[in-house]
């Protein structure tokens, strides 16, 4: 079942939910302290658990156990101040025109490879479609093992910039 965030009746439990497979699923593993782990947290998820709630996608299990998770915002290039937060944000500004949503995404481990992540991507290209955009993109690393996956979810526009990979999914 895929549910938004605010329509989860335990909204803390959802976002400790996010966080445990949100740092199951970050190559980065070793932090200074737990400040600058937090701080990390922080700097990839925050900024849509405040300001994109209804863009935020929890996929659950039957027990109502969160499996994996969609972080959204449907107009990039509007979100100055994520260009503050999230490195390299404006890297592929000039791409946002065709393909203004975005999105973050991951599935705890054990749940992967059973359509999850799939059924949040195409949940949120849903919506996106639904407010007339005319696509959707992400930014990955040009030899990340997700790339086959995203590939695989009609994201075929590709440009590629040093080690970052955008991929574009067109809506239209």
């Amino acid at each position: 079942m895929l549910v938004r965030l605010p329509e989860l009746p335990n909204r803390a439990a959802a976002l400790t939910a996010l966080e445990d497979i949100f740092f199951l699923s970050t190559l980065r593993k070793d932090f200074a302290s737990a400040e600058e782990r937090a701080a990390f947290f922080r700097t990839w998820t925050g900024w849509y658990v405040e300001r994109a709630p209804d863009d935020l996608w929890f996929a659950l299990a039957e027990d109502g156990t969160v499996i994996g998770y969609l972080t959204g915002c449907k107009d990039s290039a509007g979100a100055l101040d994520l260009a503050r937060i999230i490195p390299k944000y404006e890297v592929f500004a000039d791409r946002f025109a065709a393909f203004p949503a975005h999105l973050h995404i991951n599935v705890r481990p054990g749940f992967r490879d059973h359509g999850i992540g799939r059924a949040l991507v195409d949940r949120f290209a849903e919506d996106c479609r639904a407010d007339d955009l005319p696509g959707l993109h992400l930014v990955t690393g040009v030899f990340a093992r997700n790339v086959a996956f995203y590939q695989r979810a009609g994201f075929t526009a590709a440009t590629q910039r040093g080690a970052l990979l955008f991929l574009g999914r067109r809506l239209d």
